[in-house]
């Protein structure tokens, strides 16, 4: 492991603990608005919990409203944004570490998009919020994608004509290298595609890789399950997804069965039979 402070250590216990995480996303609203599925950030966060979910990622006005059925849950805090799927622009930071420190969170994340027009502007802030992130013993993810992946991520339409390109990896290695050398502790991407081309940029990244899952696509579990299969054969250190889990027919459900493939070692196959679609 690489060198950490006594308060990153403890801190990324809570949501690693286990050696790999399964984290609900529920920042969407911050630049998308209502999303269907995360209506009721109340109830997303109680399932969340019973279902077996190490930790989740939401912003600190939801921590507001959630702070009462988080229960053993660990909190990962959004604290960048300012710009909604209507605009354009840099994700700016509206909060720091410091303040997620004292509303208990267990770690922060921020984004950064490499080969936009503002790159320059948000690798900065994520090597400012990494230096801010050691001195106040707080672990910080910093979710790095490219601009041939911003379509498809920030796509909430749900039709599914916007798909990944098919040659990925460059990108990914590229985005997980750089946010390793700006001094993120771990690092938040979306998966290529590719078992070893992965398996080859999380061993360049040097730190913890958790996917994000993107777009809800398929109305079953299947595809979802066997790409949480793939991305921890490669080495991923677990997963932070948000509307693969909360978009399916039965939210608890799928989410008991990701927590089967990360925690358990279960086959897509097997973790399938635990659930009831």
């Amino acid at each position: 492991m690489h060198s950490m402070s006594i308060g990153k250590r403890l801190r990324e216990r809570r949501f690693m603990g286990r050696g790999r995480a399964v984290i609900v996303a529920m920042d969407h609203g911050n630049a998308a608005g209502v999303v269907p599925g995360l209506e009721n950030p109340v109830e997303v966060v109680k399932m969340s919990a019973q279902a077996g979910a190490d930790g989740i990622l939401v912003t600190p006005g939801i921590l507001e409203q959630v702070i009462e059925v988080v229960d053993r849950l660990a909190i990962i805090l959004r604290i960048d944004g300012c710009v909604s799927t209507s605009g354009s622009g840099p994700m700016h930071l509206f909060s720091s570490v410091e303040h997620a420190a004292t509303l208990g969170a267990d770690g922060v994340v921020v984004n950064a998009t490499i080969g936009a027009l503002y790159e320059s502007d948000e690798l900065e802030k994520v090597g400012r919020v990494s230096t801010e992130g050691r001195r106040c013993g707080v672990p910080v993810v910093a979710e790095m994608l490219t601009q041939r992946m911003m379509a498809n991520h920030m796509d909430f339409s749900g039709s599914g004509e916007t798909l990944l390109p098919p040659d990925l990896h460059d990108d990914v290695a590229m985005a997980c290298r750089i946010g390793a050398e700006l001094g993120a502790d771990a690092i938040k991407t979306r998966y290529p595609g590719d078992v070893d081309h992965f398996r080859r940029i999380v061993h360049a990244t040097g730190r913890p890789v958790l996917v994000a899952g993107g777009p809800f696509r398929d109305t079953t579990l299947k595809d979802t399950l066997e790409l949480v299969d793939e991305v921890l054969e490669a080495g991923a250190s677990g997963v932070i997804f948000g509307r693969s889990i909360w978009q399916q027919r039965s939210p608890a459900e799928a989410l008991r069965a990701i927590c089967a493939i990360v925690h358990e070692d279960a086959t897509p196959a097997e973790a399938l039979e635990t659930v009831r679609l």
